[in-house]
Parts: structure tokens; C-alpha cells; sequence
């Protein structure tokens, strides 16, 4: 018999049983049919046979042999013993539990040293502070643009990034990394849930998705509404840095529109054409507005779109002509006296919170020539002279 038996029962008719489901003839085939060994008391079903035979006896594949140990390998059922003598695909019972064993302390060891990296993290974070005061701008911009979709987590509490996706046409997640860069912001890991944090090449980090963040705490005022009227109150005079997080925004309000057209027409956009792109329309938006370049994006999309038809092109190549489309449409557009139509944002294209506070501080949006929208920026500091 190529099936070795160890027997729970001392009961003689019960022994039998299990002798006869298991009997094997030289050739390792069995016996008797399933069927045949049915009824056996109050069993009649042959498909509930194997598991009553498992409570009789505990059978060993004698022509299985553990690649851990070299020992015999536990089978339950007829499907799993082997007709010669070969290394088993997995442990045998013994050495699988001490494996699972091992994995378990070793799972939870790095569970305790995570925690306890965890809890020196916020320990020491509740101790970090900045001035209010001191912060520039583009920051103030946009923490009132948070403060707007999130109020009142911003003074008070903390905040998870899908609450901001309403900041601008491509998100939130961009400018939030560059607040945490700054040091403005923190992650909590006492308000996020234990899936936040993990280990990776021995240092903690966080899933973004998961963690809470909150706004660190003015160095004399703390946290809640009163310190937060430091940047709520804020006059602005940097013409430079909000110039930049406008032309910023105002690129990302074009590229969206990009992709949108994209997809529509199914052309596929490589990383590197996006980076290319960003620089022309960044470009592009110190003298036109976001609306004039988004008629130039509908009609190159609709250009790709059909040169993608062609002879010898695909939509990867045709898609890949983009970026030159819209260096040579900004050529004639100089040339002929600048963009003669301008589009309408559509529906679901939101401008989000911050283009929402660059229009309530400054009057800009979608319309507004890119000219004039930085030179509307550039006086903020003429005119906080003409004031004092």
C-alpha cells in the first residue's frame, strides 16, 4: 500500500472502512470504487466519504516525501496520492504549521517594531510648529482653497486627501506633497487607520491614500480659527510666487482639458509628450488665456484623431504629433494677430476651490489673457508700496 494509515478509532468496522477507501493495488490504483463503499451506517452519500474516513484514520502518501524535512506527506483524499516516489509540491503538516508559526511571530514582530516607529513619528510631530506669519503667498492661496473644501478640519482637525480632490482640475494630490515637502502640513498617525503606515527597506512610510493629514501649528498662536486668521487675512504682495502658482494652475486647467480630448478620441499620450506639452502651454499662458488655448487643444486633437486614420500612422504616432501641433499653432497665433476663438469650460471640467480663490482675490479665471493675468499680478506688490 503506497497510502500509510495512523488510526483515531479503535472500532473495528470504522478501521475497515478506512483500509478499503485507501487499498491500493502495485500499479497505486485503488481498489474498490467510492460508490461501492456506501451506505456505511447513516452515511449514504459517497461524496461525504472522504471526510468521514478523515475522523477514522490519518493517511500518509508514502510516495510523497517533504521537501523541508524528508518526511511522509499527509493526503485526505484519492486525488492526491502519487503513483511513484517524488518530492511533494508543498510541506508536509508539520513543518507547514511550524512555517505558519514562524511567519506569525515574524509578522509580529515587525507589527510591534512598526508601532513603536509609529508612535516616536507622532510623538515627535505634536512638537513641530511654523509661523503663520512667515509663510509665502502661493502657500496662504493654497491653504484657503483647502480651508474652503475642508473648513472646519483645517484649524481644528485633520483631513484625508480624497476630501481636497475639489482643489483643482487635476486634483489635489500635486500640491499637497508640495505643503508636506514645505513642512506645512503632517501626517497624524494617531487619527490614521493601522493600514497607513509600513516599512519599506527598513524606513516607515506612508500610503497616502490612508493618512490623515492636518495644518502644523502656528509657533505662537497653535491651532484653530484665531491663528488661522494669519493667512486668512492675508494681503498679498508676492507677485512672483503667485504668478507662478497661477501659471501653474493654469496649465494644469489645459492639460486636463488635453487628456479629456484624448480619451475621447482614444489617443494615447506618453508621459514625456505631457512633460513636453506642459512646457509650451506654460508658455503659451503668459499671453492667452486657458480658454483660448483649449479651442487650440480641441482642434490638434481632432487633427491627431484623423491623422490616426492614415497610411502608415496609429494613434500612438498620431498622438505623438501633438506636441509640435501646438508649437505650430502658437507660431501662426503670434503671427496672425493671436487665437481668435476661446472655449467654454466644460461641465464636469471643474475649476476647483483654488481657481475659485484666484478669482475671489484677483478676478482671474478661464477667460482672462494670460497677459493681463500677470500683470494683474505683478502690480499686488506696487500696490502694497502705494498703501504703506
Amino acid at each position: 500500500m503506497a497510502v500509510r494509515l495512523e488510526f483515531l478509532t479503535q472500532d473495528t468496522a470504522e478501521v475497515e472502512l478506512a483500509r478499503r477507501y485507501w487499498a491500493m493495488d502495485a500499479e497505486g490504483l485503488f481498489l474498490e470504487k467510492v460508490k461501492d463503499l456506501v451506505p456505511f451506517r447513516d452515511l449514504t452519500q459517497s461524496s461525504f466519504l472522504s471526510m468521514r474516513v478523515r475522523k477514522y484514520c490519518i493517511a500518509y502518501d508514502e510516495n510523497q516525501f517533504c521537501r523541508q524535512c524528508g518526511g511522509m506527506v499527509l493526503v485526505t483524499k484519492r486525488t492526491e496520492p502519487k503513483k511513484v516516489l517524488q518530492m511533494s509540491d508543498r510541506p508536509c503538516s508539520e513543518c507547514e504549521k511550524r512555517t505558519n508559526e514562524r511567519e506569525l511571530q515574524e509578522r509580529q514582530t515587525v507589527r510591534e517594531k512598526l508601532q513603536r516607529r509609529v508612535d516616536t513619528y507622532s510623538y515627535q510631530v505634536r512638537f513641530e510648529t511654523i509661523s503663520y506669519e512667515r509663510l509665502s503667498d502661493d502657500v496662504c492661496l493654497l491653504l484657503l482653497a483647502i480651508d474652503a473644501l475642508i473648513t472646519p478640519k483645517l484649524a481644528n482637525g485633520t483631513f484625508k486627501e480624497r476630501e481636497c480632490e475639489a482643489l483643482s482640475p487635476i486634483g489635489c494630490e500635486t500640491y499637497l506633497r508640495s505643503l508636506y515637502e514645505q513642512k506645512i502640513i503632517r501626517d497624524d498617525p494617531a487619527a490614521a487607520c493601522k493600514e497607513a503606515y509600513f516599512f519599506e527597506d527598513g524606513q516607515l512610510r506612508m500610503r497616502w491614500d490612508k493618512a490623515d493629514f492636518f495644518l502644523l501649528p502656528d509657533e505662537m498662536s497653535g491651532r484653530g480659527p484665531v491663528a488661522l486668521e494669519k493667512v486668512t487675512e492675508r494681503i498679498f504682495t508676492d507677485s512672483e510666487a503667485l504668478s507662478n502658482l497661477w501659471l501653474d494652475f493654469a496649465v494644469s486647467d489645459v492639460i486636463r482639458y488635453l487628456v479629456d480630448q484624448c480619451q475621447t478620441y482614444n489617443l494615447p499620450l506618453q508621459s514625456d509628450s505631457i512633460v513636453k506639452i506642459k512646457g509650451i502651454v506654460r508658455q503659451g499662458l503668459r499671453i492667452y488665456s486657458v480658454s483660448q488655448l483649449w479651442s487650440v487643444v480641441w482642434k490638434i486633437v481632432k487633427d491627431a484623431a484623423s491623422l490616426a486614420s492614415r497610411e502608415y500612422y496609429n494613434r500612438t504616432k498620431a498622438a505623438a504629433t501633438i506636441p509640435n501641433k501646438i508649437i505650430r499653432q502658437l507660431e501662426k497665433a503670434e503671427q496672425n494677430g493671436g487665437i481668435n476663438y476661446s472655449w467654454h469650460r466644460p461641465e464636469k471640467h471643474i475649476a476647483g476651490s483654488l481657481g475659485m480663490m484666484f478669482f475671489k482675490h484677483f478676478e482671474l479665471n478661464e477667460y482672462t489673457p494670460g497677459s493681463e493675468a500677470l500683470n494683474r499680478l505683478s502690480s499686488l506688490g506696487h500696490q502694497s508700496t502705494k498703501h504703506g
